[in-house]
């Protein structure tokens, strides 16, 4: 879809490098996986969570980690996208719909 809109120059290319801070991307087994942990986690009762955390602390403790590991890189993608999104709108002339 994106392959009929090339960036047509060099220097184009070099321009916007300076905003790709950080590699997206996209979900795949290892994510779908945690997505179905945190949403298994939020339909859990407080007192089923609390004996889970009871019965397997380095468990939850894992858990923790890997959802504010996902966190993060979510941000750091949110980022991405938000230059690139940002810098094409200051570099495109007016009259652009802004969605976000």
């Amino acid at each position: 879809m994106l392959a009929k809109y090339p960036l047509s120059s060099a220097a184009t290319v070099s321009s916007c490098a300076a905003h790709a801070t950080s590699p997206v991307t996209l979900p795949g087994s290892e994510v779908a996986e945690l997505i179905r942990l945190a949403r298994a986690v939020l339909l859990k009762s407080p007192d089923d969570l609390a004996a889970i955390a009871s019965a397997a602390p380095a468990m939850t403790g894992e858990w923790l980690i890997a959802f504010q590991a996902e966190r993060a890189r979510a941000e750091a993608e949110a980022k991405f996208w938000t230059g690139a999104i940002t810098y094409l709108m200051a570099t495109t002339p007016g009259n652009i719909a802004n969605d976000g």
